[in-house]
C-alpha cells in the first residue's frame, strides 16, 4: 500500500490547494485528498496512484481497496477516485477490479457500478460520505456479472466477433483485423488466462489493447508492436467499452 509521502512524489495534484488559474470564478475546486481521507475513515486503503504529466492540477486516479470485502472471481475490488484541478476531468468515484493473476486493473462500468460523478460547479462533502458508505453494497451486482461472463462458454466465431468489435473500439472502424493478428490478440499471456469462457476471452483482449506488446500492421503495410496506453482518461474508456460488448455477449 501507499504512504501519503510516496503519494506526494508520484501524484502531487491529490495535493493541490486550490484550482489551477486558469479556471473562471465559476469552477468550484474538489479536493482529492477530503475525497481520499473519507475512503480510508472506511477502511480502504490506496493500492496505486498515477497522474497524467508533474502538474500540480493534472488529472490523476486513485485506486483503494478494502481487506474485509471478499474477491470477486479472481479479482479484488476497488474504488477508483479520478479526479483534476484544470477542468479536464470531473471528479468521479467508481468501482474496478484488480487481477490477481496478472496486476491489470479494470473499470466497471457505470451502469453496473452506480458510480458518483460531480461537476466542479458544487461540492457536498456529505454525498461523498454517503457514498463510501454504500459503496461495498454495490458490489453484488459486479459479482453476477463476473459470474454470468465465466460461465458463458464462446465458440471460436464468437471469440473472433468480440475481437473484432473491441477492435472498432481500439482502433476505430476502419481498421481490419489480419488473420495472425486475430491470432495473436486471441492468445493468451499466461496459463490462467487459457479458456472460452467470456471472462477469460475478455481479459485477454482488454489486456492485449491497454498494455500493448502484441505485433501488428501498420495502416502502411509496415510489422510493428501495439503500444500500450498510458492515458488514464483513454485506458477507462476502453475498460468500460470492452466491458459492456463482453455484457452483451452473456
Amino acid at each position: 500500500m501507499i504512504n501519503l509521502s510516496d503519494l506526494k512524489n508520484t501524484t502531487p495534484s491529490v495535493f493541490a490547494s486550490s484550482a489551477s488559474p486558469k479556471m473562471s470564478d465559476k469552477y468550484v475546486f474538489v479536493p482529492t485528498l477530503d475525497i481520499l481521507e473519507n475512503f480510508e475513515r472506511e477502511g480502504w486503503k490506496l493500492a496505486s496512484a498515477k497522474q497524467v504529466g508533474r502538474g500540480l492540477h493534472s488529472v490523476h486516479e486513485l485506486r483503494l481497496r478494502n481487506g474485509e470485502l471478499p474477491k470477486v472471481g479472481d479479482t479484488l475490488a476497488e474504488a477508483i477516485i479520478r479526479n483534476s484541478h484544470n477542468g479536464m476531468s470531473t471528479l468521479s468515484v467508481s468501482a474496478g477490479l484488480f487481477r490477481l493473476c496478472c496486476s491489470n486493473g479494470l473499470t466497471v462500468p457505470t451502469a453496473l457500478s452506480e458510480s458518483f460523478n460531480l461537476r466542479h460547479s458544487r461540492f457536498d462533502l456529505d454525498e461523498v460520505k454517503q457514498l463510501t458508505e454504500s459503496f461495498a453494497g454495490r458490489l453484488p451486482k459486479i459479482e453476477t456479472s463476473v459470474q454470468k461472463m465465466m460461465e458463458r462458454k464462446l465458440s471460436t466465431d464468437e471469440k473472433i466477433d468480440f475481437l473484432r468489435k473491441s477492435a472498432e473500439v481500439r482502433f476505430g472502424k476502419d481498421k481490419v483485423l489480419k488473420e495472425m493478428e486475430i491470432v495473436g490478440l486471441l492468445t493468451p499471456n499466461r496459463m490462467e488466462d487459457e479458456g472460452d469462457d467470456m471472462w477469460r476471452v475478455f481479459n485477454v483482449v482488454q489486456e492485449k489493447f491497454v498494455r500493448g506488446g502484441v505485433e501488428m500492421t501498420s495502416q502502411n503495410g509496415r510489422r510493428t508492436r501495439l503500444r500500450g496506453l498510458q492515458n488514464i482518461m483513454a485506458v477507462n474508456q476502453i475498460n468500460t467499452k470492452l466491458w459492456d460488448l463482453a455484457e452483451e455477449m452473456i
